[in-house]
């Protein structure tokens, strides 16, 4: 090889080399830079600044695109910065791009429940046990949106897993006694329908009187539950020890009462169960928010409104944004007449949870007490496009629309209701009106026929039925009763 050759190619070699070496410097500089980056990222985070975090993660994102971790954490950000939808896409990116990472599954539950999405979250809380079964975090808010399902028994399961697995947790603890509670409610209506003028109907509504301090009452029942089941253990000395007298009672037929026996016993064990988580957040904390919370719930079950009203407040100075306390101050001071002021807990709650059906269909209770149809029905509408309304919602759309003379959309709304309380007579006693007032005299008659069956279908029991029906109008006015007429029309 020549000379001039031999030059020629450590010159070329000499020009690569001296486009390698700077390339080299450039690239250390830019990981040097991305690490600075993802550190300003950590130590924002670490002192709650997710709005930088936000910044440089979005940074990051962009410098080193689908790269599943970063997006995640862009996401995480997003989600405590409180840019719920944007933290959605993000996350569900990160989740097509790894989607065996634990993170994004999980935070994406979380910001779909927030937005009022439980369907939705349950899918993605359910992947996320799955990936990391140990973190009572997941299983904690599958709990929450098992009970969003009304899927209580589901909800129990990760409640308790949940409370295994970080015992001192009191919002665990609490969110499992309020599914024990449903659980003894949905049971108590399988009672009833199962056996509603029974011994074991009659018993249990007397002791839901003696523990609400109504002994007088409580004997009634308890005298009714001996007379239909004289074999029931410790009847007799109940009545003795509330100051009654036994009645005189004829031995009971060998009848078969396996099935409500079973279902009496099974309402105790949940309540039970509800009692002893309720009693776990008091031993955790006994002036946490959480124990006034369940403080302030008793008070209200036994409709101690004035009382259940000063616990609500006391949670919300323990923790003001606590989602649903307003509500249930709400509720508490429209139950005592203090109506402006109900109303005003009612707004901050849905300025608090702005996804929840449930708000504003409190929201639009309460401004229908004065009279407010127009802010109530604005209210029913915001309600009625969110995931699960409550399905009272419907009967109170439907007398709004019979008091404006709406009575085609009376009808859609209260076959809509019905279909799911089939037992509500006072909403028949509504349907018959709106087919009246339409001319269709055949399905008036139907829902007349409907009315009379379900108001006959408590006769005979109407104590019990009093006490023990779950399935009471929770969109019922202070002072609404059903309508009593022989024909509602």
């Amino acid at each position: 090889m020549s000379r001039a050759r031999k030059f020629r190619r450590l010159l070329l070699f000499g020009s690569l080399l001296w486009w390698t070496i700077p390339g080299a410097v450039m690239a250390q500089d830019a990981d040097e830079q991305l690490a600075m980056d993802q550190q300003r990222a950590r130590e924002a985070e670490s002192r709650q600044d997710f709005e930088t975090a936000v910044r440089e993660y979005k940074v990051l994102v962009q410098a080193v695109p689908n790269n599943a971790e970063l997006e995640s954490n862009l996401g995480v950000a997003l989600y405590f910065h409180h840019d719920l939808k944007q933290a959605v896409d993000v996350l569900l990116r990160a989740e097509s791009l790894k989607p065996s990472l634990y993170t994004p599954r999980l935070f994406l539950g979380l910001a779909m429940a927030q937005l009022g999405r439980p369907d939705a979250a349950v899918v993605e809380l359910e992947k996320a046990v799955a990936i990391n079964g140990a973190d009572p975090l997941a299983h904690t808010w599958l709990g929450y949106e098992y009970t969003a399902q009304s899927r209580f028994e589901k909800a129990a399961e990760q409640l308790e897993m949940a409370a295994r697995e970080k015992p001192d947790d009191q919002d665990a603890w609490f969110a499992l006694g309020r599914c024990y509670l449903e659980l003894g409610k949905a049971t108590t209506t399988r009672l009833l329908q199962a056996a509603p003028d029974s011994g074991r109907t009659w018993q249990l509504a007397g002791e839901q009187y003696e523990a609400q301090g109504n002994n007088g009452r409580a004997l009634k029942l308890y005298a009714g539950a001996l007379e239909r089941r004289p074999d029931i253990q410790g009847l007799r000395e109940k009545i003795v020890a509330l100051g009654g007298t036994i009645p005189d009672v004829k031995a009971g037929q060998n009848a078969n009462h396996g099935e409500e026996d079973r279902l009496y016993l099974l309402v105790h064990s949940y309540e039970t169960k509800a009692r002893e988580s309720f009693e776990k957040v008091s031993q955790i904390d006994p002036d946490s928010y959480r124990a006034h919370q369940v403080l302030a719930d008793s008070y209200a079950a036994s409709e101690h409104f004035d009382d259940a009203a000063a616990e609500y407040g006391i949670v919300l100075e323990r923790k003001a944004d606590l989602p649903g306390i307003h509500g249930d101050l709400c509720n508490a001071l429209s139950r005592t007449a203090r109506i402006q002021e109900a109303i005003k807990e009612c707004d901050a709650e849905i300025s608090l949870s702005p996804y929840s059906a449930d708000a504003y269909v409190q929201d639009a209770r309460v401004h229908l007490l004065v009279d407010d149809n127009a802010r109530a029905t604005a209210l029913l509408e915001k309600a009625l496009v969110l995931d699960r309304p409550p399905i009272a919602a419907y009967k109170l759309k439907a007398k709004i629309d019979i008091a404006q003379k709406q009575y085609p959309t009376a009808i859609e709304a209260l076959t809509r209701y019905l279909a799911v309380e089939t037992k509500d007579a006072s909403a028949y006693f509504l349907l018959a009106r709106a087919y009246k007032a339409v001319g269709d005299s055949a399905k008036m008659h139907q829902a007349i026929a409907a009315y009379k069956r379900v108001s006959d279908a408590a006769k005979g029991s109407e104590e019990a039925q009093r006490a023990l029906d779950t399935q009471r109008d929770q969109d019922a006015l202070p002072g609404e009763t059903d309508q009593k007429e022989a024909s509602p029309l």
